[in-house]
């Protein structure tokens, strides 16, 4: 027994550090924490990465083009270690959508990392206040439809059989209503056999605020049909459109004949200039011998000004203010910015222009006051039968809107040249690639569209700009879920329009 005795402590030391060696298993919601702590740093940090890369590219262009082919090869270099950095991660960048996080709706049931039970309409789950960094996403996932274990006989409703295809629908919700860009609906096809899960791409999302809501629904029921989704997330979008800079060994060719374009380019500018110049000498001196004309005179001086802006490169809507003078009259301002103080209203705010402050009023819509005493309530609550008490909730959400919609972006005006008494200017107003943005506001459920009493004359071009207007707040009437102030109108609810 004396001699074991060493020998028991020995093996006790030996065990002792052998556990002391053995790392411990890390608790699963620890991991889960750390791994999506690491993938928001990683995404954040992508993000800025892409951006520092692409203003490399741009310099690499220009410093290949001026010909310091040392300093373009440095530039390259550093791109490609950039570019090297996240090779391969877009797919660990996802956000996923926990299903421990999302609230059921109707049928819809989640067992583990499975969401399934689309037997009802309208069944789905929802992230409530999800964090998400704004951006653009694909909403991915990999699904698996298969028939259920009991089928319908020949003389089952259609609805109760075995479909092949199933139709769903993701939404970003708030109090704005869903925007057209956020609102997808797809497929779901059926799948070779019940173990075979297809990965479904949906997109592209551009999210612009955080938190936000998110729902993924079934747009019909499928009783029949056992449909099992898992690895609900959202991958953000790599930015690819980027034209990469011209090759080294190629640089001095295309140096050439970007010389020459140029040269060719501000030749033909001159000889464009010199004639557009005699020619409004000519209009000038015509409007002195004839000064009957003179109404006729001012509208081909304007056409041709904005003949020359569209020739100089401004982006917009010059097609539509060139064609036949259709909106001859209006003061047609390019690349404006939304002053810094905040809007009056969603439809009134200020703007800045070469050193001007102007006042703007946009036409034909009408967005709801901010208190419950100020004109206008009344109308606003009338038009979307929603109650007084609501208007100030759904103009403050208005005023939010344009604030964060126009601030820093280019803003092209067409303004009227009679302001209101108090200086306002009324006007339309144009974003590039999105168009007019009385019809953003519609569309949101944000504003109502206010016809122009009878009497006053309009041209084709404005009288198709107010049909647009009211088939888009048609639409936005019917959408459901409802947006904006349609949201909270009695006629959702089940009520009668007034």
């Amino acid at each position: 027994m004396k001699r074991s005795l060493p020998v028991l402590i020995f093996v006790l030391h030996a065990c002792t550090a052998l556990l002391a060696q053995t790392p411990v298993p890390e608790p699963a919601a620890l991991i889960a924490t750390r791994t999506a702590f690491m993938r928001q740093v990683m995404a954040e940090s992508q993000l800025l990465t892409q951006q520092y890369e692409r203003a490399l590219a741009k310099v690499e262009t220009e410093v290949a083009t001026a010909g310091d082919y040392e300093e373009a090869r440095a530039i390259r270099q550093r791109r490609e270690q950039l570019q090297a950095l996240y090779a391969g991660t877009v797919s660990s960048l996802a956000t996923p959508l926990p299903l421990t996080q999302a609230r059921m709706m109707g049928s819809a049931q989640a067992s583990g990392e499975m969401l399934g039970g689309w037997r009802s309409n309208g069944s789905g789950a929802e992230w409530q206040n999800f964090r998400l960094m704004p951006g653009s996403y694909h909403l991915e996932f990999e699904a698996n439809m298969s028939d259920a274990p009991v089928a319908g006989s020949i003389y089952a409703s259609p609805k109760f059989l075995p479909q092949q295809k199933a139709l769903f629908e993701f939404d970003e919700v708030t109090l704005l209503g869903t925007a057209a860009e956020n609102h997808r609906t797809f497929e779901i096809t059926r799948s070779t056999d019940e173990t075979t899960f297809t990965t479904v791409r949906v997109g592209q999302l551009t999210f612009t605020r955080n938190p936000v809501t998110l729902r993924f629904t079934a747009a019909d029921g499928y009783p029949a049909n056992i449909i099992r989704i898992r690895n609900l997330r959202l991958v953000p979008v790599t930015d690819t459109t980027d034209t990469a800079p011209p090759a080294l060994s190629q640089t001095s060719s295309t140096t050439a004949m970007q010389l020459a374009s140029t040269a060719l380019k501000d030749a033909i500018d001159t000889a464009r200039k010199a004639a557009s110049a005699r020619y409004l000498d000519e209009l000038n001196d015509l409007a002195v011998s004839k000064p009957a004309l003179q109404g006729q005179i001012d509208a081909e001086i304007r056409r041709m000004q904005r003949l020359g802006d569209q020739k100089a490169g401004r982006s917009g809507i010059n097609a539509i203010t060139t064609t036949g003078g259709s909106f001859s009259g209006f003061e047609d301002i390019s690349d404006a910015r939304l002053a810094d103080e905040e809007p009056l209203s969603g439809e009134r705010f200020k703007v800045e222009y070469e050193g001007r402050t102007l006042m703007v009023r946009l036409l034909w819509i009408d967005c709801a006051p901010l208190e419950e005493n100020e004109p206008g309530v009344k109308r606003f609550a009338k038009h979307f039968n929603i109650e007084e008490a609501d208007v100030p909730a759904v103009g403050r959400a208005a005023r939010e809107f344009t604030a964060s919609y126009l601030r820093n972006k280019p803003l092209r005006l067409l303004i009227r040249p009679d302001p209101d008494k108090d200086g306002t200017m009324a006007a339309l107003l144009f974003l590039p690639n999105v168009g007019l943005y009385q019809n953003v506001l519609v569309n949101h459920g944000l504003a109502a569209v206010v016809e122009p009493a009878r009497q006053q004359q309009h041209n084709a071009m404005e009288r198709a700009f107010l049909s647009t207007l009211s088939a888009i707040e048609n639409t936005a009437r019917k959408r459901r879920p409802a947006p904006g102030a349609w949201a909270l109108s009695a006629d959702t609810h089940g009520g009668k329009q007034p």
